[in-house]
């Protein structure tokens, strides 16, 4: 008899399909829910289904810094509107308010950052000169964005010696910022520069005359970094083309870096390239950056630049972004190359050329030679076919004109010039037995070199690992990533690269644990909140049924080679999961609670074939069946339980809150004092043991808990106004209305919640 598979549940199916949507996403292709959807048609007759798959298209475009992403999917699939708007409200649920950031000014403190000077402000941030009084006090650049800003993503890619790195970011829900903090190199940027030598031709500028305007520059900032470095010392001495040209080569060099992984600027101009104190030139702004977008692709939901350096492909995608049409050209590494032509043009004649027209440079600036100006030509061409291929065959050729060499990527046409290039080219003998000792000299410089880069890949790969033990996450990826882009250049180098990216994926997978206990503490937060409000409830309900139905995925992205502390958190929070969705299912059902209890037997039967057995599951199953009626399923349950004794603090916690729940107030707080003996520090063990004391009439007891739980967290609004509550049963009436005023204030919306645990 030959048997045939049944065909996987809709459920299933688009599970498997996320996985494969991310997994696409990751290596760039970028795929739409509707292509998925279209092969398997049987989808959509399953909405539910088919919106997991659509909402994890969302957190895809949100991950790559698209600010309206929910709204674009949402027009996208109107007749399904109402299925996506729930499982978009639980992402907005792990987002911090709704409202516009709130920017400090000069003068004022930011955590740990103690802002100097506003250094200037865009419509979506500001960036400010700060000092870390915990760090001796060094100076950094504090760059602020609203809390959706997925620039520090693209940063985090790019350690680059011209691009401006990325040293962490913190987020500051309470005033809806993200803060990226940079490192402060001093100088200014090329657009203050080109501004300070306005009053000058171009064809009568030096060198000399760039170094000064920068130290005029660095004079009028506060926190001022010399103006020195072997960069310094050559712009002094150099022409004023060679001085563009030498900044020409190093952002040239950034953009095939940024290129080769994946990302376009898309916003080259001149007030995001900085002159560095040391006189070396470095990119700024990522917050446009994206990957190259394919000709015939559908519009992307968002696309950015400045018009006046936007390459004709770019300004047709974002017109076709605009009219929501296919993107009629390819976008990708020349549109860079194309815009640093336009820089270099401003810089060499003083001003951009006219729209439509990239001639008449010689005429601007007379000091240019033909090769120069070929160059800047090839990189200007209208058709991308026409410009240099990427940013490394500029480089090249900029670094050959500066060689005297012959350049590859445009004719020399000019036979002084070359005539010229070959006689510095070839000064005589002695300049050749200059050349062996110098080629002698760069070979020992070589190998000590890579010696130098082997020492600080394995020193950033022992920082990643000590920021790992501290559970400082984006620190340690950093440093991982920063070990990994110096291992990869090297030879012999691939046993280290596999450490630093055996350390880089176990980082990212201990973020998405971290990102689960958050939500797990968030519903602890809402349990641990006085008489639930409704709205509160249906919130948490919808919540835990989420990310309960993505357990697996979770699992799968966490593998199975977490530390054991955090395997065991893990565990605890999908566990805690289950069982609080289990237990609203019951409490926000209509009258006849029949179905909710099935469904609730159902949720806590899988909770134990994933993570086996648990005497906090089999007394809620117990529970659930004798309201049922279903009696042999409760004795099961009960016998279970007595064969397995609750061992770790969650269990005896989970434990006492069920008792709890259930006015078993003498059995809860045995189950929660074994809790907290267990894990003295634990938050909610002391919580519930507090609550469980007050309600016993114990209040000393419960004012000793919710103390620990205030110590625990100084900043939970909860934690504060039961302290309260404790305080006011024992006639403490002053230190009562202290702590509930301070809760109101951390939380107002607590003060409109009955006051009774």
């Amino acid at each position: 008899m030959t048997s045939t598979a049944s065909p996987p549940s809709p459920d299933s199916l688009a599970e498997r399909l996320a996985e494969e949507m991310r997994r696409r996403w990751e290596r760039g292709e970028n795929p739409r829910a509707e292509e998925l959807l279209d092969r398997h048609p049987e989808l959509w007759d399953h909405p539910e289904a088919a919106a997991e798959l659509i909402y994890e298209e969302v957190c895809l475009r949100r991950e790559r810094g698209e600010a309206n992403a929910s709204g674009e999917v949402l027009r996208r699939f109107p007749h399904w509107a109402a299925q996506l708007r729930v499982l978009l409200d639980c992402h907005r649920a792990l987002e911090e308010g709704r409202a516009g950031p709130e920017f400090p000014a000069a003068g004022e403190r930011l955590g740990d950052f103690a802002l100097v000077a506003e250094l200037g402000r865009g419509s979506q941030g500001r960036v400010f000169l700060a000092t870390q009084p915990a760090l001796a006090g060094r100076p950094v650049v504090l760059k602020l964005s609203p809390l959706a800003s997925g620039e520090y993503l693209a940063l985090a890619r790019l350690q680059h010696t011209h691009i401006v790195p990325l040293y962490s970011v913190a987020d500051f829900p309470e005033r809806r910022l993200r803060a990226l903090c940079l490192p402060y190199f001093g100088g200014t940027t090329l657009a203050a520069l080109l501004a300070a030598l306005r009053g000058v031709t171009p064809a009568r500028r030096t060198g000399a005359d760039l170094l000064h305007a920068l130290e005029q520059a660095q004079a009028d900032v506060p926190l001022a970094v010399r103006v020195s470095g072997p960069a310094c010392e050559r712009l002094a001495g150099a022409g004023y083309v060679e001085a563009i040209c030498r900044l020409g080569v190093g952002l040239a060099d950034a953009l095939q870096y940024a290129h080769e992984r994946g990302l376009l600027h898309l916003d080259l101009k001149p007030s995001n390239v900085l002159l560095a104190g040391d006189g070396q030139p470095m990119l700024l702004d990522f917050h446009l950056a994206r990957g190259p977008i394919a000709a015939g692709a559908p519009a992307p939901a968002w696309l950015g630049g400045t018009p006046a350096y936007l390459s004709p492909e770019q300004c047709a995608a974002m017109e076709a972004v605009r009219r929501d049409t296919p993107v009629p050209r390819a976008v990708d590494a020349r549109s860079d190359v194309y815009s640093l032509g336009l820089v270099f043009y401003e810089a060499l004649a003083g001003t951009l050329p006219p729209p439509g027209k990239t001639g008449g440079l010689r005429a601007r600036n007379q000091r240019l030679s033909l090769g120069v100006v070929d160059v800047i030509a090839r990189c200007l061409a209208p058709r991308p076919e026409d410009r240099y291929p990427d940013a490394a065959a500029l480089a090249d050729d900029l670094r050959r004109h500066l060689a005297d060499e012959p350049l590859h990527g445009v004719r020399n046409r000019d036979a002084v010039e070359r005539w010229r290039k070959w006689r510095r080219r070839r000064p005589g003998a002695l300049w050749r037995l200059g050349l062996f000792l110098l080629t002698t000299v760069g070979a020992l410089t070589a190998v000590l070199y890579v010696t130098h880069q082997f020492d600080k890949a394995r020193a950033a790969l022992a920082e990643g690992r000590r920021e790992m033990r501290r559970e400082r996450y984006i620190e340690a990826r950093g440093a991982f990533r920063r070990g990994l882009a110096l291992a990869e250049d090297l030879p012999f180098g691939s046993e280290l690269a596999g450490e630093l990216n055996a350390g880089l994926h176990l980082v990212e997978r201990t973020e998405v644990a971290v990102e689960l206990h958050a939500v797990a503490e968030r519903l602890r937060t809402l349990f641990g909140a006085d008489a639930m409000p409704p709205e509160d409830a249906q919130l948490a309900e919808r919540l835990c049924g989420t990310f309960w139905k993505r357990r697996r995925r979770i699992s799968m992205r966490l593998g199975s080679d977490l530390p054991p502390a955090l395997a065991r958190q893990v565990r605890s929070d999908l566990l805690d999961l289950a069982v609080l969705w289990s237990d609203l299912g019951v409490r926000l059902a209509p009258a006849d609670k029949t179905a909710a209890r099935r469904e609730a037997l159902k949720v806590l039967a899988d909770a134990e074939e994933m993570f086996g057995p648990s005497a906090v599951l089999y007394r809620e199953r117990r529970l659930h069946a004798e309201a049922l009626g279903l009696d042999d399923i409760a004795r099961e349950a009960s016998r279970r339980a007595a064969e397995t004794p609750p061992q770790t603090a969650w269990e005896h916690y989970a434990l006492g809150c069920s008792y709890l729940r259930s006015g078993e107030l003498p059995q809860a707080a045995d189950e929660l004092e074994r809790a907290v003996s267990l894990e003295p520090q634990g938050l909610w063990p002391n919580f519930a043991r507090g609550r469980c004391a007050y309600l016993l009439g114990r209040y000393e007891e419960a004012l000793v808990a919710f103390a620990a739980c205030v110590a625990l967290a100084p900043r939970s609004a909860v934690c504060f106004h039961h302290r309260g509550l404790a305080y006011e049963a024992l006639g403490r009436q002053e230190l009562a209305t202290r702590d509930f005023v301070y809760a109101r204030s951390l939380d107002p919306v607590l003060g409109r919640k009955a006051p009774t645990p």
